[in-house]
């Protein structure tokens, strides 16, 4: 008989908390700092953390909590597989949910694409979900991942849709790799017509994350305008210790080779300055501007195109890839190129420390 493969569990992050009580109608169970332990009694839990210790109905027990029932658990009203771990961290509580990859999945896939889009190109968005999940595994730390755009939005059984089930199932492991390990699959909404290189946005120069003209689609973000909201752009930019004044205009300074704009000057009432980068990107991000591929219509006016940050694949590119009738495959390789596609189970053969020791964890 063939030896089953472990279990690979993730930990997301839905949020932070000074306290808070979890409720359980029946038997439920989990451990306390490692140590493992089950009630039948319905309970509640009234938690919250001082100076890194775990306190429950006041009095401290630890660092660190999990709880869950057969069924899963449930936070903010909203239904999760899997446990529920609480942990002290200062003053405050992380929420996190520690449950296994496949059932991750699918609360990612139909939160990110629409679970009405063709399967090939649900099938795409499934592997490079698990490959960027897979890849974030970073066991020294309370989580992996958030359950936000800042990493890749989860939603539990909020969302859950059978076509999207389905693409999870039928791409059951597989994972991207280049030179042997797990590629950084980044991912965004819409490339407005031409996709970033991982160097332009991130400085990193990863070879498989190239810049490439993306396929004719009918996005809602193919174009778009806008207005700089002066009041949030002047308030924004004094938090980030850019004292300019109040906001006047923007100019265009430079862009990349995608078309994105990668440095600018700020004019306002009280001085000017150069922001390129990273700076940059976090202001435009802040004032509501989809992406940074855009030019400017008057002093505070934008014409833009495409939403996010531009590297990866483009899900409305991968939606009119399908449509005209391409495979997964083919979707993840223009987007993706050089990658190869494998078992996550070859890739932790070669690098069994990437199981993580949230797998050893019971969470069902």
């Amino acid at each position: 008989m063939a030896k089953a493969e472990p279990a690979v569990l993730v930990r997301v992050l839905l949020g932070e908390r000074s306290s808070l009580t979890l409720s359980f109608s029946g038997g439920h169970h989990g451990d306390l700092d490692g140590v493992p332990f089950a009630t039948s009694l319905p309970l509640q839990w009234p938690l919250s953390a001082r100076d890194g210790r775990l306190l429950v109905d006041g009095s401290e027990v630890g660092e660190a909590l999990t709880l869950g029932t057969s069924e899963g658990a449930s936070f903010d009203g909203v239904a999760y597989d899997g446990a529920l771990r609480l942990v002290a961290q200062g003053d405050r509580l992380l929420v996190v949910n520690v449950l296994d990859l496949e059932r991750y999945l699918r609360g990612v896939v139909p939160a990110e694409m629409q679970g009405s889009w063709p399967l090939e190109a649900l099938k795409a968005q499934a592997v490079a979900a698990r490959t960027y999940t897979l890849e974030r595994l970073t066991p020294e730390r309370p989580y992996d991942i958030c359950a936000t755009t800042d990493c890749q939005v989860y939603r539990g059984r909020a969302l859950e849709h059978p076509a999207a089930n389905e693409a999870i199932r039928a791409t059951d492991g597989l994972v991207l790799t280049y030179g042997g390990v797990l590629a950084r699959t980044y991912y965004h909404s819409d490339a407005g017509g031409h996709t970033a290189s991982a160097f332009e946005v991130w400085g990193e120069s990863l070879p498989y994350l190239p810049g490439v003209p993306d396929v004719p689609n009918s996005s809602p973000h193919g174009s778009w305008s806008a207005r700089i909201d002066v009041g949030l752009a002047s308030v924004l930019l004094e938090r980030a210790g850019v004292g300019i004044g109040t906001l006047q205009r923007l100019v265009v300074l430079e862009t990349s080779g995608s078309g994105r704009v990668v440095a600018a000057e700020l004019i306002g009432s009280g001085g000017r300055v150069r922001l390129d980068g990273s700076r940059l990107r976090t202001q435009l991000r802040s004032w509501g501007l989809r992406s940074t591929r855009f030019s400017m219509t008057g002093d505070l006016s934008v014409r833009g195109q495409g939403w996010g940050h531009g590297v990866g694949m483009s899900q409305y590119g991968a939606l009119a890839q399908a449509q005209a009738g391409r495979s997964f495959a083919e979707i993840l390789d223009s987007y993706y190129p050089g990658t190869v596609m494998e078992s996550f189970a070859e890739v932790r053969a070669r690098q069994p420390e990437l199981a993580g020791p949230a797998a050893a964890a019971s969470v069902d």
